[in-house]
């Protein structure tokens, strides 16, 4: 998340709620003292290398919505889930097919050398 929600109701929600930890840097702010439990906490133990791992699953989430669309088109979330799963199953496959025809198309056009 970014630093438009970097507050203690999202934090607590995340952790005890959820039982996982929001990975949020704290803003910038003219008051030095940090308020909240969860806002210290998250100002002791918020790690760079993580946080910049955020870049990867929104070029995945803006790959999958430009190959599959916006939209769900099922009505229960459950299904909206199994739905979402099974996109990103498919641009999987999608992308090993083409690694693999890549590859067999590079072998088989190789020149052979005759002596």
């Amino acid at each position: 998340m970014d630093k438009a929600y970097d507050s203690e109701s999202i934090h607590e929600l995340t952790r005890e709620k959820l039982g996982s930890i929001a990975i949020v840097p704290l803003r910038q702010r003219e008051r030095k003292s940090i308020k909240g439990h969860y806002r210290k906490k998250m100002l002791r133990e918020f790690d760079d290398k993580i946080y910049s791992l955020r870049n990867l699953s929104e070029t995945m989430f803006s790959v999958l919505k430009r190959k599959y669309g916006e939209n769900l088109r099922a009505r229960k979330y459950r299904n909206q889930v199994k739905e979402v799963k099974l996109k990103v199953v498919l641009h999987n496959l999608d992308r090993s097919v083409k690694i693999v025809c890549f590859v067999w198309l590079r072998i088989s056009t190789k020149p052979k050398f005759t002596i």
